[in-house]
């Protein structure tokens, strides 16, 4: 089908767009690439699942050593990463992220804080809710 649409002097022509898809189904089989996942995706939903987990929530919310669960933030960190890494090993849930190792769920991890502002750093410089300067530390 097209448009016609007349001015004074002359005559434009338009084609119209094809429909849109009627499916999600349908749009994602006209995807232009390959969807891939990365690292921080599949770390991401079994992040997700896991946050409600009390012994999950201790290992994140220490943001000094003192506080850790373990003394030590990046000990509380490779814990968080085997739980991850438990749960994905867990009847198969995620074998991309069961074979990895800790010290790469952990980094992950850490992208994945930063994508909700969860980080330890970025809640450290908080005071009631509200992100403060650094002066430069």
């Amino acid at each position: 089908m097209s448009d016609t649409s007349q001015s004074t002097s002359q005559t434009v022509t338009r084609s119209r767009p094809p429909a849109l898809p009627a499916t999600t189904a349908d749009m994602l089989g006209q995807r232009k690439f390959e969807m891939r996942r990365t690292l921080n995706d599949h770390i991401e939903t079994i992040h997700l699942k896991l946050y409600e987990n009390t012994d999950y929530q201790r290992l994140l919310d220490a943001v000094y050593d003192e506080d850790a669960v373990e003394g030590s933030l990046a000990a509380d960190n490779l814990l968080a990463a085997q739980m991850i890494r438990a749960a994905a090993a867990a009847g198969n849930a995620d074998p991309y992220v069961a074979e990895k190792k800790l010290a790469t769920i952990a980094k992950a991890l850490a992208v994945v804080l930063r994508r909700y502002g969860m980080s330890r750093k970025e809640r450290a410089r908080m005071i009631d809710g509200e992100s403060v300067e650094t002066n430069g530390e």
